[in-house]
């Protein structure tokens, strides 16, 4: 604005000088009903808040790497005003791939759908998976904006056709947006980030999918207690881990929000896994106690996370996630990759919406070792990729013969593969061997070589309620199953895992034995003839005996996955 002075003739003839503003066109008045709000816009606010500049000063001046920390400490948490500094920032130092989604972009796509109508009606973009946008503190004129915002990105990112996480994302970044403008060009810069180690946002129902799966495999190894609760009690788990991302970008209140969104902007996918995995450990400790009580765990975990104030704050919540042992970004992008792989063999491709993905049927499986109850437990401990398909017998003693070698001859070529033993004494157990038996010939020394990732585990299959948890480890006696493992996503990170030379000694083999984990004890040993073996304390997956001890075989099967994928030979070997 530019303000001068005029002289006007007063009433009595004298002059009189009178201030006047004359409005550039960039000042103009723009009153419209359902434009963003622009509160505080004519304070100078470093006056107000000289530390907050001070502090925003900082974040222009720091490194990544800094930035990083900054946003899990909570630096720019307070106030808002400068986390909304600190978000420009942040988002507009990504570098996405080349789209013009600037300011006029949308302005453009904005006057194309809506005119100078006041009112228009709309078709909900189709990635949205429902209706529904999370308001959080938006008024009545932000939550229309978050509708225009939406719309005009189904406009822009037409080969976007899943994505139910982005009404919250939306909703979330137009809190600390100057405009509607600069809301769109910050979340399209996260849309079109394509660096497949640290993505932000998925696009399509193949890599939410996929994701779901990953999330599912994490949390097999980090929470299994709350896995085990949900397997046994008959309730679809993969639908209960569907939801997993719409815990932090839906139902977590505000908050709590808005400090994940501080390190999801800066770290990516990976924080979202942590965070997630944070609240499911949380929620088990809350359900353990009520599960009897539980008609729908979908459901409850829902109410769990509304509520998560109950149970901890935001700064206790980030604390935790980043306590879970995790994978590397590369480790996580090798198994999301594996994930997608398994589902386009399903039938899912890039170009589909949600669909419904068919789950094993157990309900005609037929073992002489265990019951497909029995089954259907120990198949959702399996990774995710590979529990998507129907198990396929190998072998059997009672058709194959009592042989090793007959063993190896019609388990070798099938990766990966579930081993599984009743005694005489009709004690069930056995192990998830990840890797082809082939593996065993590929020695350049005498002796026995060993093989596997740590994707392998050991179970025993026992008809006793109790949980007991020790350290990062689980031991869980399930109604049905009691499962003892290490599982790691490739070869064992610095992340909590075993040293190198324990954890590479999963399987082992030649034409007198075969045997599972091989430091400190063999957690299984199986004899030549098939007759019998011995168990004993394994330090390669820190298990007990699955037995007592030495053993005789009533029966023993392997069964392999139809149409599996197969990761062991993606990850190096430690």
């Amino acid at each position: 604005m530019l303000c001068v002075h005029v002289l006007l003739k007063g009433s009595s003839g004298n002059l009189k000088s009178v201030s006047m503003i004359t409005i550039s066109e960039s000042d103009n008045w723009e009153i419209s009903s359902n434009s963003g709000m622009k509160y505080g816009q004519f304070v100078d606010w470093e006056k107000i808040d000289p530390e907050a500049a001070k502090r925003y000063q900082q974040i222009l001046m720091s490194e990544h790497q800094q930035l990083k920390a900054m946003g899990r400490e909570g630096f720019w948490a307070m106030p808002h005003t400068l986390r909304a500094k600190a978000y420009y920032h942040v988002i507009h130092s990504i570098n996405s791939r080349s789209v013009t989604s600037d300011r006029d972009v949308y302005y453009e796509l904005a006057r194309k759908l809506f005119g100078e109508q006041k009112i228009s009606t709309h078709p909900v973009p189709e990635y949205m998976e429902a209706g529904e946008i999370p308001r959080y503190c938006l008024n009545k004129a932000g939550l229309n904006s978050v509708k225009k915002i939406l719309l005009c990105l189904d406009q822009h990112f037409p080969e976007m056709n899943f994505c139910p996480i982005l009404p919250a994302l939306v909703s979330l970044i137009l809190h600390f947006s100057q405009d509607e403008a600069e809301c769109f060009y910050s979340v399209s810069r996260l849309i079109c980030y394509n660096d497949p180690n640290k993505r932000y946002i998925d696009q399509t129902f193949l890599t939410y999918r996929a994701s779901c799966m990953t999330f599912g495999d994490l949390a097999n190894r980090c929470c299994r207690g709350i896995r085990k609760l949900i397997a046994s009690s008959h309730q679809n788990l993969f639908e209960f881990y569907s939801d997993w991302i719409m815990w932090i970008f839906a139902y977590l209140p505000f908050t709590y929000a808005i400090r994940v969104l501080d390190v999801y902007l800066l770290e990516g996918y990976k924080v979202l896994y942590r965070v997630a995995l944070a609240l499911l450990s949380l929620y088990k400790v809350s359900v353990s106690s009520r599960v009897a009580d539980v008609e729908d765990f979908r459901t409850d975990m829902k109410r769990f996370v509304q509520n998560v104030a109950r149970h901890c704050t935001a700064e206790t919540l980030l604390e935790g996630a980043f306590l879970v042992p995790m994978a590397t970004r590369r480790e996580l992008n090798l198994l999301f990759n594996a994930n997608k792989d398994s589902l386009m063999q399903k039938g899912v491709n890039i170009h589909q919406t949600r669909q419904t993905v068919e789950t094993v049927d157990f309900t005609n499986f037929s073992s002489s070792v265990v019951t497909g109850i029995e089954m259907r437990v120990v198949w959702a401990w399996i990774p995710e990729r590979f529990a998507l398909f129907s198990p396929i017998r190998l072998f059997s003693t009672a058709e194959h013969g009592r042989r090793l070698a007959s063993f190896y001859s019609h388990v070798e070529g099938h990766e990966p593969a579930v081993l599984m033993i009743k005694t005489v004494d009709e004690e069930v157990f056995g192990a998830f061997l990840s890797t082809d038996m082939t593996e065993r010939r590929k020695q350049d020394h005498e002796g026995l070589t060993y093989f596997g990732t740590g994707e392998c585990f050991v179970f025993m299959v026992r008809h006793i309620v109790l949980i007991h948890r020790h350290s990062l480890e689980c031991i869980l006696y399930c109604n049905d199953c009691q499962i003892r493992s290490v599982i790691t996503l490739s070869a064992p990170t610095q992340h909590g895992a075993l040293p190198a030379q324990q954890a590479n000694m999963f399987i082992a083999g030649d034409d007198r034995q075969l045997i599972i984990g091989g430091d400190g004890g063999h957690a299984l040993c199986l004899q030549e003839d098939l007759e019998g073996g011995y168990t004993e304390h394994c330090d390669t997956y820190k298990s007990v005996p699955l037995c007592k001890g030495y053993f005789k075989i009533q029966s023993l099967e392997v069964w392999g996955i139809q149409n599996s994928i197969s990761l062991s030979h993606s990850f190096p070997s430690p």
